[in-house]
């Protein structure tokens, strides 16, 4: 084996080549998400409180996370939202009726749903 062909072949080599396609991957993994939440982000400030649960899903795509309180009769749901926001979106529903109770943009329009 010619000496040029091992400096290619160098564990060094490869590891930087695993790092390198390990940011580029992550880096458009982030700019994806980015431009998922900046989306959802725009939808939210036409969304009115007051639809069903399933429009919400529809508009915003599927949450990333739900809660529900104690007893079980409000759902919260969180959507994605641009990275590095300080508030998720997130949207109260009521269990039994399947209404969009409050939405909350996460950065400071907070809309409620006040003919219940």
């Amino acid at each position: 084996m010619a000496p040029s062909e091992m400096k290619l072949r160098s564990p060094r080599n490869a590891l930087i080549l695993g790092i390198a396609v390990a940011a580029a991957i992550a880096g458009f993994l982030g700019l994806r998400a980015y431009q998922q939440g900046q989306a959802n982000l725009s939808t939210c400030g036409g969304i009115e409180p007051g639809g069903q649960r399933s429009d919400l899903i529809k508009a915003l795509g599927a949450p990333q996370g739900t809660k529900a309180n104690p007893t079980r009769t409000r759902l919260v749901l969180s959507f994605a939202s641009p990275l590095f926001t300080e508030k998720p979106i997130r949207a109260v529903v009521n269990v039994r009726d399947d209404v969009v109770m409050e939405i909350d943009c996460g950065d400071g329009r907070i809309k409620t749903f006040d003919k219940y």
